[in-house]
């Protein structure tokens, strides 16, 4: 489990003491919340007297309840205080742990009651309220802490190395965006400077330059200081990342072959998107006719908007959305990408644009088979080609399924640049995998709820 990173602020006690005293008080905090949670529960269940045969599988299994509610809390990020660094993060964070922590525990117990303890009294009430008493416990605890974190002066200090102009742009965008934990403590424009300090909780590697012999040895330094690493890969490395090693001739190769050729996997994605699409549809339709509504009430034309885009091998195919701008948006500029602020956006579309509810139709299209739920999202034939052109990776997009969300639209927004969400595109398309998407379904859900893209 890792706790907070290092405190920047002078007082009168160390950064590292205040480090582990923080990190021991959580998790001393965590063993008795996650532990008096199903007390409580049976507690509110049964109106204080809960009867024996209830309380002996909670107490006979207790260690073992509580040593698995801990690990699902470390295995949702509720102890990682360098990225997790926003109460929106540790809330669905808390949320994945309640169900992840109590529902297997509660599943054990029922098979101990059916092979070995009939004796042994369940109830889902009690189930349903341990994993409430969990949650709130795991996201009040980390919003408590993240205030106290703030407030005594705690920082994440993030430096950037490598190439000046890229390097301004990214503190541009970090500025930006970045949770208020976030210090950027500088950007120094090579990464073969000898002299570099080591001053940052995080650096970021921004194309690179330098010879290799001084590159690995700075990155030895900084491993060395206990800076975290990280690269931001060019459009190049992108297609690389999470490289499968194999040897030949006792020489070590990297695979560039996409992670999405898996029959399996394909077959189950394909079924998956197709019963997720037509429950979403049929349990959609009150927020798409309250919407369609809204659109006819706000401004003239149709509800709905289609649009040829390039599908799967550069098939054309019709995307259905609600509509949120006005109507012949493109008669006098022609075919342009939409911006942020694009004042051709109606002020109903432009909440539908935040909340993603422009989105929803495009069920059908995966119900169609058109596309997936997951999966890079489709391009006009204009920008296709065009892009194309310009970066000839782009062409690598279409060898899977166009997305109804991915890792750009969660990441990222209208505004960014297209070689931007080309980074994220080919990130997900040599990392393709069913937890894969579902942590971006996850994601895509908190960026619905939030009206904001995950950190």
């Amino acid at each position: 489990m890792q706790p907070p990173a290092t405190h920047t602020a002078s007082s009168g006690s160390s950064p590292g003491s205040r480090r582990t005293r923080s990190g021991a008080l959580l998790f001393a905090g965590d063993v008795a919340g996650l532990a008096l949670s199903s007390w409580l529960a049976l507690h509110l269940k049964f109106w204080g007297a809960p009867p024996e045969e209830h309380q002996l599988p909670y107490l006979l299994f207790a260690p073992a309840l509580l040593a698995w509610r801990l690990y699902a809390a470390h295995s949702c990020g509720l102890y990682d205080f360098r990225r997790r660094l926003t109460r929106t993060d540790h809330l669905f964070g808390a949320l994945g742990a309640a169900a992840l922590g109590v529902v297997p525990g509660y599943v054990l117990l029922v098979f101990v009651q059916l092979y070995y303890a009939p004796h042994f009294q369940l109830s889902r009430t009690v189930a349903g309220l341990d994993a409430l008493f969990v949650a709130i416990w795991l996201g009040a605890s980390r919003a408590a802490l993240l205030s106290w974190l703030h407030a005594t002066g705690y920082r994440v200090r993030l430096m950037l190395a490598g190439n000046p102009e890229a390097c301004r742009e990214l503190e541009d965008e970090i500025r930006a965006r970045a949770p208020r934990l976030i210090e950027l403590v500088g950007a120094y424009p090579s990464v073969s400077a000898s002299d570099m300090p080591v001053k940052a909780d995080q650096i970021i590697l921004v194309d690179p330059d330098g010879d290799q012999k001084r590159l690995c040895a700075l990155l030895a330094k900084w491993d060395e200081a206990g800076a975290e690493l990280f690269l931001l890969p060019d459009l190049g490395l992108s297609s690389l990342v999470h490289v499968r090693v194999t040897s030949i001739a006792g020489l070590p190769l990297v695979s560039l072959s996409p992670g999405f050729a898996a029959r399996p996997y394909r077959i189950v994605k394909t079924a998956i998107d197709a019963i997720v699409a037509a429950m979403g549809l049929l349990a959609g339709l009150p927020v798409l006719l309250a919407a369609a509504v809204a659109i006819k009430l706000s401004s003239s034309g149709p509800v709905f908007y289609s649009q040829p885009r390039v599908g799967l091998r550069g098939r054309i195919f019709h995307i259905h959305k609600l509509r949120t701008m006005i109507v012949n948006a493109e008669a006098a500029s022609g075919p342009v990408l939409a911006s942020d602020a694009d004042p051709r956006v109606t002020p109903v579309g432009r909440f539908l644009r935040r909340s993603r509810l422009d989105e929803w139709p495009q069920l059908w299209n995966v119900l169609r088979g058109d596309m997936s739920l997951v999966g890079p999202r489709p391009e006009r034939r204009e920008f296709a080609d065009r892009f194309t052109a310009e970066t000839p990776l782009f062409a690598r997009r279409l060898l899977v399924k166009p997305g109804l969300t991915g890792l750009a639209q969660i990441h990222g927004g209208y505004e960014s640049d297209y070689r931007h969400k080309l980074r994220y595109d080919l990130v997900y398309i040599n990392n393709m995998s069913l937890a894969a998407d579902l942590r971006i379904l996850i994601a895509t859900f908190q960026t619905v709820l939030t009206g904001k893209g995950a950190v």
